[in-house]
């Protein structure tokens, strides 16, 4: 699965070449899950569209024969907007949480000890990928069909985020919390024509892994929207919080443990005879992390 996927990881040379190899490590085993369930989705799409274009491929041949039709079908709707303020003054400095640490916690603040994006090479590349460490922000941009601007000819799908390590010096039970996590999205998402369809889909996720294994985490989908023949639609969200996020496992002296929270994206059409495009766009705010461990 690895192969299926390009990985980046951000940070401005703090890391030791063991600890780069372990944050790259981590954000692949992080990314196994994911992939594997995107490839399922991937495999249900691609029966569906064949059937559909079984069912209509007497009317996709009529018009494709008669020159007024094919062009009234193809003929492009206006392109999706993309105009969201995804602007953010914070009220409080991340720096300046002061919250009283419970006994045995590591508070982390930004910069956290490295930035990681992931997308699937086998669909498009990224619009956009902004790894701010000093602030605790990604922002990620997603596009795909003729009627997205710049829309790639395949699907795309981004993961981004922070990470931070430990190794704790006796064995017991870690706990990864991540508590405050703020996320604004925007979508547009357009079909027009005969056997078109889009959609755009995004969220949150967070994972523990130790030394390229997987020991827990969560993905959570916080919006969806799919169109079909002639629909389209736009939406852009408030700035919101996304609610705790909190795993525990058991942990081993001299062990070392990777703490991932971040953001997706994924997005994807189908033209058939017409236009068809999808965008999103996600800016995900972590200004707090929080381990707990022996």
């Amino acid at each position: 699965m690895s192969e299926n996927i390009a990985i980046d990881v951000y940070d401005d040379e703090q890391l030791t070449s063991e600890q780069r190899e372990d944050a790259i490590r981590s954000v692949r085993t992080m990314a196994a899950p994911a992939v594997e369930s995107r490839n399922g989705y991937l495999e249900s799409e691609a029966a569906a569209t064949e059937l559909s274009n079984a069912i209509n491929r007497p009317l996709l041949d009529l018009v494709e024969q008669d020159d007024k039709a094919r062009r009234a079908a193809e003929e492009a709707m206006p392109l999706i907007s993309v105009d969201p303020d995804f602007h953010v003054d914070w009220q409080e400095s991340p720096a300046g949480y002061t919250d009283v640490p419970r006994a045995g916690s590591s508070f982390f603040a930004p910069p956290f000890h490295f930035g990681w994006a992931w997308h699937r090479v086998d669909g498009g590349t990224p619009e956009a990928v902004i790894i701010d460490r000093p602030n605790g922000a990604v922002v990620i941009d997603g596009r795909c069909g003729p009627l997205a601007p710049n829309g790639r000819n395949k699907f795309v799908e981004i993961h981004a985020g922070f990470g931070v390590g430990f190794r704790p010096s006796q064995d017991g039970v870690l706990t990864a919390t991540s508590d405050r996590r703020f996320m604004k999205f925007y979508y547009g998402v357009a079909a027009h024509g005969i056997g078109t369809w889009a959609v755009a889909e995004g969220g949150t996720e967070c994972s523990i892994m130790s030394e390229g294994n997987w020991k827990a985490g969560e993905s959570r989908k916080k919006f969806r929207k799919r169109v079909s023949v002639n629909e389209r639609e736009t939406f852009e969200s408030n700035l919101f919080g996304d609610g705790v996020m909190r795993h525990m496992v058991p942990v081993r002296a001299g062990h070392d443990y990777q703490f991932n929270v971040g953001a997706w994206l994924f997005v994807d059409n189908t033209s058939a005879v017409g236009q068809s495009g999808a965008l999103a766009q996600v800016r995900c705010e972590i200004p707090i992390m929080e381990l707990t461990g022996p």
